[in-house]
């Protein structure tokens, strides 16, 4: 190495590596001042190793270039496209690092977001990520690309021989793609409702809507990863938002219990009307189903008063108990039939 060289190059190195740490020091400094559990303090603290790192590869790249050059090699604009381009990535990952604290961040729900309910501020949130994430990304790439030395015109016919190869090959890619942007368009559903899919007999509770397929946890807490073209293309119950479910019991009573069967249908009825749980404004019935020699079967018919799954159960479970008891009180009982077998569907 030309010993002529150390006097320029070693104060630019030293500059550098001094640069990088004042803006770690300083970053920290101006976070330090803010208020703790502040939206800026986060957004600081968030970007300072993002900035610090970019300050030191850009002047790193910097100095290699320059010595480089110094050592014979023509690098055009002295290698400028290179540090261009590690300011450009360091940009656009400090922005989607801020991006997750901003989003993230318990200030934000206070404006305008509060006045909306949890599944609209879910999916708007995610519509919110998703939208700044593409829009970081492509114009980080179209500037990569431009100081590649990539022109427009090789771009737009990279785009049309991927558009013509996309038609034709890729069907499926497109048609998921689409359908998560119908997702997004439509809402039948955000993140957090249950949704049934009968035709698919698929069921679950939805982690995340993506672009290509969504997130669903099953019963069983099994995660499935469904392509968003089978929304589109099958029915979707969103469970989640009933305002209430209906029950149904059958009781089947024997023969000879058919003149106690009136007694027991006004029982039942007015123990649904006095139960906090049954739904008073939707129909209520208990009445005679059937009638046949093998005996007589009361039907029982109403709606929970919540759409929650677990408050229906518990009222199944009190009312089965509540018509056992009652059933056995006027002197009747219950013609206990054999389960179907495993092969019958449910």
């Amino acid at each position: 190495m030309n010993p002529g060289l150390l006097p320029y190059q070693l104060p630019l190195l030293v500059f550098t590596l001094l640069l990088a740490a004042a803006a770690w020091l300083g970053l920290q400094l101006l976070a330090g001042r803010c208020p703790r559990g502040s939206l800026g303090r986060a957004l600081l603290q968030r970007a300072r190793l993002s900035l610090s790192a970019t300050v030191l590869l850009g002047g790193l790249g910097w100095w290699l270039f320059d010595l480089l050059d110094r050592f014979g090699w023509n690098l055009p604009r002295d290698g400028q496209e290179v540090r261009d381009l590690v300011v450009t990535v360091g940009l656009a990952w400090t922005l989607l690092r801020c991006k997750r604290v901003l989003l993230g961040h318990e200030e934000l729900p206070a404006g305008w977001l509060s006045r909306r309910s949890p599944s609209d501020r879910a999916f708007l949130m995610d519509l919110i990520d998703k939208l700044i994430s593409a829009a970081v990304l492509l114009l980080a790439s179209l500037e990569v690309l431009r100081l590649l030395g990539v022109s427009p015109l090789l771009l737009l016919t990279a785009s049309g021989i991927g558009a013509a190869a996309v038609g034709f090959g890729s069907k499926a890619l497109v048609e998921n793609l689409l359908s998560g942007v119908m997702l997004y368009v439509y809402r039948p559903f955000n993140v957090g409702d249950q949704i049934d899919l009968p035709d698919r007999r698929l069921a679950g509770t939805v982690q995340h809507i993506g672009m290509y397929y969504s997130e669903l946890l099953t019963p069983e807490r099994e995660r499935l990863f469904v392509p968003n073209a089978i929304f589109a293309t099958f029915a979707v119950a969103n469970v989640s938002r009933r305002d209430h479910r209906r029950l149904v019991l059958e009781l089947p009573l024997r023969p000879e219990d058919l003149p106690r069967v009136a007694a027991i249908g006004a029982d039942l009825s007015q123990q649904l009307e006095q139960n906090p749980a049954v739904a008073a404004d939707l129909p209520r019935r208990v009445h005679l189903a059937a009638m046949d020699g093998r005996g007589v079967q009361l039907r029982l018919e109403a709606f929970a008063a919540s759409a929650d799954i677990e408050a229906y159960h518990l009222l199944r479970h009190q009312l089965l108990l509540a018509c056992l008891e009652t059933v056995q009180r006027h002197g009747a009982s219950l013609q206990l039939r054999p389960a179907p077998d495993a092969a019958d569907p449910p």
